[in-house]
This record gives C-alpha cells, sequence and structure tokens, in this order.
C-alpha cells in the first residue's frame, strides 16, 4: 500500500499538467485524476489529503473522474461507502463518465448518491484544463 501511494505521488509530481494560474478563486491550486480502477480510489484520496497539506489556503477543488468497463464496480453500494466517506472527509468529489455508464447498461439511480455524472470523461477534463486552470492526472 505504501508503494503504492509512493508511485501515484510521483506520478502526480512528474505528470501534472494544466496551469493554476489566473485563477479566478484565488489563485487556488485545482486537481483532478481520471482512472479506470476503482481500487485506485483509495490512494488517490489520499494524495488529496496530501497535497490540501502541502497546499494549505491555496487548495482549492480535488475531483476524481470514472470511466471505463470498471464503472460497473461503482453500483456496489456498500463497497462504493468506504470509498465515498473517505472521500468526503477529504473534501474530494467523484464523479463517473455517462458514456461509460450507458455502455455497460447501468441506470444513475442504482450508482452511490454521492457519485456524480459528466456526460464524457475526456471533455470534462479537458474542461477543466482549459477553462478553470486545473493540474491534471490520467491514471
Amino acid at each position: 500500500m505504501k508503494r503504492s501511494i509512493g508511485i501515484l505521488l510521483v506520478l502526480i509530481m512528474l505528470g501534472i499538467t494544466g496551469n493554476a494560474q489566473n485563477d479566478p478563486q484565488g489563485d487556488l491550486n485545482n486537481y483532478v485524476v481520471s482512472t479506470t480502477k476503482i481500487p485506485q480510489l483509495q490512494p488517490i484520496i489520499l494524495t488529496a489529503e496530501a497535497l490540501r497539506e502541502e497546499d494549505g489556503a491555496k487548495y482549492g477543488d480535488f475531483q476524481i473522474v470514472m470511466y471505463g468497463s470498471n464503472v460497473m464496480e461503482l453500483t456496489d453500494k456498500e463497497k462504493m461507502e468506504a470509498y465515498t466517506s473517505k472521500a468526503k472527509a477529504a473534501g474530494v468529489s467523484i464523479s463517473v463518465c455517462k458514456i461509460s455508464l450507458d455502455r455497460q447498461g447501468i441506470d444513475q439511480s442504482v450508482l452511490h448518491e454521492f457519485i456524480q455524472v459528466v456526460d464524457h470523461a475526456y471533455t470534462h477534463l479537458i474542461q477543466l484544463q482549459k477553462n478553470k486552470n486545473y493540474y491534471s492526472l490520467q491514471l
């Protein structure tokens, strides 16, 4: 577990793209991480907690965007409660791609209530990078 957290932190340091300058919210550092793997939620949330501590008053928003065939696992509300409770406590939002849900035949109503739906994962990521100056990492 410690190794995966360390790897995630290194990836974030090496792979972040975006520009946090001229943020309309007062130069806050905003982050978005996209992933296809549910088990990556835990180290991503731990990374958000570390960045919140490091950034202090400059910490803004942290989002996780899920996509791909593994979104079926998001329908297990009991399993997701462990992740969503940690995400809530860390101030992290979790979203899922509507296209991925549609391809898997998943109705949005069966998702955990904390999980939001975005129309298209990649479009959402690009919009955050371009229009809202988010640092972005794709796992």
